[in-house]
């Protein structure tokens, strides 16, 4: 604005000049044009430059406004990112940790290739492959770990100093005032911005420096892992190709590597521990799940075993899962959980194995026999020495000698056992001499395998043998205790109750379903082909179909998540249904309502319901990775459809809600509609139980039940007034009748004394006086009952007092009224 004032000042000023020099000078007429002309143009040459001038000028002063304007909000975005970057630098990132955790996994590494890439001897072992494997994948887990670390670190370092170096580049910051003033101010807003930033640049660029290289030192020994990882696994296909072919010198011929059964002994230690350590580290979620399922079983036995006691049955009290509950909780625990953990080391299933063969030997030493018990012992210490053995992880002539003794001790006891048949009678299960019988099958052929040096089939052989026979014999057991639980639930919660979610024990039945046999064997299956690298045959291609993608026209999709989806809506519909227990009504023999009252949810069950299987649908969504705005348009699909084709059903399902929510009805709520009366028993999704008093169960939508009339008894209280019509002869003593029935109210224990009951006089007629008897009850159920008491004791005080109660009395008169005939005959005859 104040540009455009000179311009129009200018231009006020400049023609009145111009056009009195005209007006009053004297020139000849054709001179005086042509010097008009020039000075026309003179003045529109300096017009035009003027203007584009003051245009250049004003494009300037713009572009300088939004420079200044562009500094300023520069100025401010360096200082946040300064003060970020500095707390950023504050917090840091331990690499003297980081760099102690490396040297540590790189001992390990050169500790775990011990037989494998460092005196390997003459053949390489299953055994040392698989444990060498597990450790190495355990380590690069961990170097992958500290590997995202690291790289995140360093991106954040290098994204703050991008954004300061952007920031300092810009080119607005170039752009400086003329005036001499200003340009001195921006200097020193320059410096002291430079004074700021430069500490925090040379410390970025040196934390990217050291960053970068705990990177390599991160790389290097990650590319390490995964050269071993695959020689590895070449070494195992090796091994697996040639099972039959030799593996070391027969025992009769003298060995060609004989290292130190010390050394062998002390690395095989150390891997162990590695093994353990780092495979528990990755699943401790499922070791505390597991520990919660084993204090859940702990409490159900315990809950067996009060409930036997108090209820005095001295024979389920000596039953084998009762004489011992914490070891046969534990047993049962430890024998089921192990499978809720993928691909366990040997060491690990070993020792699940170990702990449950104890807690066996514990449980059942008084109910077998002595010659049984002998076996099982020599079974159970020669897989344990067998399991010890297997642990060895490199090839010595002692353990080969030490295996052949194992196996002839094992197929001698396989033999005892399965050849005296005087001792098969003693046997619950005949059907546990077949493993022992292919327990002394395989140790006969790991004997065979050993003596001629094919040593990696040969222990295997061994192990599983052994294996085979103990989980066998466990599994047995963890059936028959699991019977007896039942056996024992059956007779002891012959009622359903809420602290067993109202399972009813007698549809369960006193035996274990039989799909539970059948995944009791499939573990065994498990259990014994695991001590075989065959068995990755079968499980790798398993696992490959689970976990690969598959594709459905443009669709990707993993068997997997499909898997998960389905389960996640199986988990909360049962879950749903479970909490659907609490509103169950325990039927009318309750010991007493009101106490039980107090652990319902009511109506409340419904909304929780809802939630339940609402939250589920969505994690089951959000699992198999479909995004939620793909689900609102097919529910917004499925809306219309049911806006035209279940109205029906919505209508009862919101009902339903509305009945939720306004709760004029409960659960356990006394009620009468449509001339039937019963109680509440659940209130579902689309209709609503309720139970009459003759045992039957009524179903009514909860349309009907929300648009009816309902005449409510609980809503008010537990209480209920009842009515007594009583009838009297006409000229009874209405005053001593009255007073007689007021006694008897009071004394009456079942009729409460607040409010007294009140006796009103009705009506009269020629042969009775009505009398009403009004009376409050404590209970609505006891009603009829009390009613009826109540009418006895009032007919026998009647009696007693000589007060005669109205009886409907008609008089009928006969008068005869002869005919003018009969009269007439009669008079003659006189």
């Amino acid at each position: 604005m104040t540009r455009l004032f000179w311009i129009i000042l200018f231009y006020l000023a400049f023609i009145p000049e111009q056009g009195g020099f005209a007006a009053h000078k004297f020139i000849p007429q054709q001179d005086s044009l042509d010097s008009l002309g020039n000075i026309k143009d003179a003045y529109l040459v300096k017009m035009d430059e003027f203007f584009r001038n003051a245009a250049i000028q004003s494009e300037n002063d713009l572009a300088m406004d939004r420079a200044l304007i562009r500094q300023g909000q520069i100025f401010e975005e360096i200082k946040v990112i300064s003060r970020q970057a500095r707390s950023f630098l504050k917090k840091g990132i331990d690499t003297l940790a980081l760099r102690s955790h490396l040297r540590e996994i790189e001992k390990w590494h050169v500790i775990s290739g011990d037989g494998v890439f460092q005196n390997r001897g003459s053949a390489h072992t299953s055994r040392n492959l698989t444990a060498t494997y597990n450790i190495l994948n355990a380590l690069q887990i961990q170097v992958l770990a500290y590997k995202k670390q690291v790289d995140n670190y360093q991106d954040k370092l290098v994204g703050y100093r991008l954004q300061i170096d952007s920031l300092s580049n810009d080119k607005s910051l170039f752009v400086f005032s003329r005036d001499s003033a200003e340009l001195n101010e921006y200097i020193k807003k320059l410096r002291l911005l430079s004074s700021a930033i430069t500490p925090i640049n040379k410390q970025l660029a040196t934390n990217i420096k050291g960053i970068q290289s705990l990177q390599d030192e991160v790389n290097i020994e990650l590319l390490a892992l995964e050269n071993g990882l695959e020689e590895i696994l070449y070494f195992q296909h090796e091994i697996a190709n040639n099972n039959f072919l030799q593996d070391f010198t027969p025992l009769w011929e003298k060995s060609t590597y004989n290292r130190p059964i010390k050394e062998i002994v002390h690395f095989s230690i150390l891997k162990a521990q590695l093994v353990f350590t780092y495979y528990l580290r990755a699943h401790t979620g499922k070791l505390f799940f597991s520990i919660v399922i084993l204090m859940v079983i702990l409490l159900y036995v315990d809950a067996l075993n009060r409930g036997v006691l108090k209820d005095g049955n001295k024979t389920m009290a000596k039953s084998i899962l009762l004489s011992s509950p914490i070891s046969s909780s534990l047993f049962i625990g430890l024998s089921t959980v192990q499978f809720l953990f993928p691909n366990p080391p040997f060491v690990f299933s070993a020792t699940f194995l170990a702990l449950s063969a104890l807690l066996l030997t514990y449980i059942f030493r008084r109910f077998i026999s002595v010659y049984w018990m002998l076996v099982w012992l020599s079974i159970f210490i020669l897989n344990l020495l067998a399991a010890l053995d297997n642990m060895v992880l490199q090839a010595s002539r002692p353990e080969r000698y030490l295996m052949i003794v194992i196996s002839i001790l094992a197929t001698i006891c396989s033999g005892i056992a399965v050849f005296n048949r005087s001792k098969h009678h003693e046997l619950q299960e005949r059907w546990i001499l077949f493993p022992i019988g292919l327990m002394g099958v395989l140790e006969i052929g790991a004997m065979l395998f050993n003596l001629f040096g094919h040593f990696n089939f040969g222990k295997a052989l061994m192990v599983s043998g052994l294996v085979n026979a103990t989980v066998a014999i466990i599994f047995l057991w963890v059936i028959r205790l699991i019977n007896e639980g039942l056996s024992c639930a059956s007779v002891l919660y012959t009622k359903q109750e809420r602290r067993l979610f109202y399972i009813n024990y007698n549809r369960v039945g006193k035996r274990a379903p039989t799909f539970f046999y059948a995944l009791l064997i499939v573990g065994w299956f498990i259990q014994f082909g695991r001590n075989f690298y065959e068995f990755h045959f079968i499980s790798e291609p398993i696992g490959t179909f689970f976990y690969n993608q598959h594709k459905l026209g443009a669709y990707s999709f993993s068997v997997i998540n499909i898997v998960i989806f389905f389960l996640i809506m199986l988990s909360a519909m049962v879950l749903s249904k479970v909490v659907s227990f609490f509103a169950t009504d325990p039927q009318w023999n309750t010991r007493d309502e009101k106490n039980d009252r107090k652990f319902h949810l009511g109506s409340w069950i419904l909304l929780v319901r809802i939630s339940i299987i609402v939250l589920g649908l969505f994690l089951a969504f959000s699992a198999v990775g479909i995004p939620l705005q793909q689900i609102t348009i097919v529910i917004g699909a499925l809306g219309v459809g049911i806006g035209f084709g279940l109205q029906t059903l919505v209508n009862n399902l919101v009902s339903g809600l509305i009945i939720a929510f306004e709760k004029p009805v409960n659960v356990d709520d006394q009620i009468e509609i449509g001339g039937q009366s019963g109680k509440v028993k659940s209130i579902g999704f689309r209709s609503s139980v309720i139970a009459t008093a003759d045992g039957a169960d009524l179903i009514m939508p909860n349309g009907d039940l929300l648009n009816s009339h309902v005449i409510n008894w609980t809503l008010g209280g537990i209480r209920k007034r009842l009515h007594i019509r009583l009838e009297v002869k006409y000229g009874t003593d209405l005053a001593n009748s009255r007073q007689l029935l007021v006694d008897l109210f009071e004394k009456e224990e079942q009729v409460l004394s607040s409010p007294p009951a009140v006796v009103q006089f009705a009506e009269v007629t020629a042969q009775s006086v009505a009398i009403d008897v009004y009376f409050w009850v404590k209970t609505l159920k006891d009603a009829g009952q009390i009613k009826s008491d109540l009418l006895v004791a009032i007919g026998h005080l009647f009696q007693a007092n000589s007060i005669p109660l109205a009886i409907d009395q008609q008089e009928i008169s006969i008068v005869t009224v002869q005919s003018p005939k009969q009269s007439n005959t009669n008079q003659n005859s006189n």
